[in-house]
C-alpha cells in the first residue's frame, strides 16, 4: 500500500529547504521500524504498518525532516558537475599513475570507471584492479583524487584502520574534509530529479527511526 504526500503537506512540516521541495512517496510495510531514502529527487518512505495512524504520521514527519535536513546541509556547497578534467578511463589511469608514482608505487593492473550504485570505488587485492563509480565522471578533481587515493591504499591495507588512513593522508592530507564534501556532492546528486547519463540510478541516502 502506498500513497503520495503533496509538497504542501511537507512544507508545513519543515522550512529547511527554501527551493522546490521533492515529492514524498510513502508505502506501508509489515516491519518493526520505519525508514526513508532519497532517490532521483524523490523522498521514499517505508512506514511500519504496525503503528497507529497517529504514530505513522509522526514517523512520516520525522523522516521527511531528517532527509530534508541532509539536503539542506549539502546545499551549502557549490559544485560544478561534469566540468572536471577526468572523463575517460585514460584520464583516470593518468591520475592513478600520478598519485601512485608520487606516493606509493603499489603494483596494480587496471583502473576504470564502472557502474556502481552504492559506492564511489572498489578494488580487488587479488586481481589488483580498481573500479571507480561512473557517477564521478567529470566530477571535481578533488573527489577523484581522494577516491583514487582511497582505493590505491586498499591495495596495501584492506581495512579502514589507522594504518590505512595514515597511508591516505600521504597523498591526501585533507582527506577528512574531502570526505565531507564528497558526501555533500553525493547528496546533491540524489536530490536531482533525473538519473545520470546512461540511466544509472543515483545514490540513495537512508535514515530510519
Amino acid at each position: 500500500m502506498a500513497r503520495k504526500i503533496s509538497r504542501m503537506s511537507v512544507r508545513k512540516w519543515s522550512d529547511l529547504v527554501q527551493e522546490k521541495l521533492p515529492q514524498v512517496f510513502v508505502e506501508y510495510r509489515d516491519k518493526r521500524n520505519s525508514s526513508g531514502k532519497i532517490r532521483d529527487g524523490v523522498i521514499h518512505l517505508s512506514i511500519s504498518s504496525r503503528l497507529s495512524p497517529a504514530e505513522q504520521e509522526v514517523h512520516i514527519k520525522k523522516l521527511t525532516e531528517k532527509l530534508l535536513a541532509k539536503l539542506h546541509w549539502a546545499q551549502q556547497y557549490d559544485f560544478s558537475w561534469g566540468e572536471g578534467p577526468v572523463k575517460t578511463d585514460q584520464d583516470l589511469m593518468r591520475l592513478a599513475d600520478t598519485i601512485n608514482r608520487a606516493y606509493y608505487n603499489y603494483p596494480f593492473r587496471q583502473i576504470s570507471f564502472h557502474e556502481q550504485k552504492t559506492t564511489w570505488g572498489t578494488c580487488s587485492g587479488k586481481t589488483r584492479q580498481i573500479y571507480i563509480s561512473a557517477r564521478l565522471i567529470g566530477a571535481p578533481l578533488e573527489f577523484l583524487w581522494y577516491v583514487v587515493t582511497h582505493e590505491l591504499c586498499h591495495l596495501a591495507e584492506p581495512r579502514h584502520n589507522q594504518r590505512f588512513w595514515n597511508l591516505v593522508s600521504k597523498a591526501c592530507p585533507n582527506y577528512q574534509e574531502c570526505r565531507r564534501r564528497l558526501k555533500a556532492f553525493g547528496l546533491q546528486l540524489v536530490g536531482l530529479p533525473n538519473s545520470l547519463p546512461g540511466g544509472m540510478p543515483l545514490e540513495k541516502d537512508h535514515v530510519s527511526i
